[in-house]
């Protein structure tokens, strides 16, 4: 096994041409992706794969354009400052190693003190939110090889209206009970007014439309394979699912229906299940045409 060390990874990564291979490390930073792109589709329908953060990615997960296969593998917030290992296995069974640091990121942290009636939603088991959970996780594992990819730079669902939480905010929940729980907040919140017009920030699918116990009115729009964005806590719905939107088209509009400490439109953007930063992506398509000669890791989004 071919392995490049921390020291000269960055120096070496347009070598991986020799294997058909090419990686852009432009969004190397938590809530940014990876991108790994197979110039010759028969290297990659050969046998190709790639193993990233313990999981193997296959053909079936390349996202197929004109000219290139792409995988991409998005980059988690909590992975700041830290390093991920790229296998990438080609046809003839060669193994490839790139250690990649990963840039550090600062986040906000928070502490979210709770109503009872939320401190109620977010702290039961009922049936229907677990399942809802449940039901949400499979549908963005999904990964449709047929799904359109959108290739334009996503746009402000709200324009451009004040953000009241981040991406990647360290958040503290206080309940009611004096109970305290910590996590993660995987998308951008906008402090804007019920019933302000909410924008898809690209075309796609309508792949989820429906009320939700903690999320309130939601809807879920497929962005091309395994690519997804969210838009959490409408008061109202107006399209349906399995209906295609144009970029910009009326999605809805906001409220604060679910666990809502005020009104707010939280906007999300998942990957592969991972949620990035959908920010990043008002600036560079997902499927960009730059590789390997635009390397920059330290890139602080």
């Amino acid at each position: 096994m071919k392995r490049l060390p921390v020291s000269v990874a960055l120096l070496l990564v347009p070598l991986l041409l020799l294997s058909a291979w090419d990686v852009d490390l432009s969004l190397a930073a938590p809530g940014g992706i990876v991108s790994v792109v197979s110039h010759e589709g028969d290297e990659l329908a050969g046998g190709a794969e790639l193993r990233y953060q313990g999981r193997t990615l296959s053909a079936s997960e390349a996202i197929s354009t004109e000219e290139s296969y792409i995988i991409l593998l998005p980059i988690p917030c909590d992975l700041s400052g830290s390093l991920i290992e790229l296998y990438v296995r080609d046809a003839g069974d060669a193994l490839t190693s790139l250690e990649i640091p990963i840039a550090v990121r600062e986040f906000i942290h928070e502490e979210i003190p709770l109503s009872i009636a939320m401190s109620e939603l977010r702290q039961s088991d009922d049936p229907r939110k677990i399942e809802e959970s449940r039901r949400m996780w499979e549908l963005l594992g999904r990964f449709d090889p047929a799904a359109s990819l959108a290739e334009e730079v996503l746009i402000l669902p709200v324009g451009e209206a004040r953000k009241s939480s981040s991406y990647g905010d360290r958040r503290l929940f206080i309940y009611t009970d004096g109970e305290k729980s910590r996590s993660l907040h995987y998308g951008i919140d906008y402090a804007v007014p019920v019933g302000t017009s909410v924008a898809a920030a690209a075309g796609g699918r309508v792949v989820l439309a429906a009320e939700r116990m903690l999320t309130g009115f939601s809807i879920v729009l497929e962005h091309g394979p395994g690519i997804f964005s969210i838009y959490y806590h409408l008061d109202a719905l107006a399209v349906e699912e399995g209906e295609f939107v144009e970029q910009g088209d009326i999605l809805g509009t906001s409220g604060m229906t679910g666990l809502a400490t005020g009104p707010h439109l939280h906007w999300e953007l998942r990957i592969n299940r991972i949620p990035v930063d959908p920010l990043l992506f008002t600036a560079r398509p997902f499927v960009s045409s730059g590789t390997a000669s635009s390397l920059n890791v330290d890139t602080d989004p």
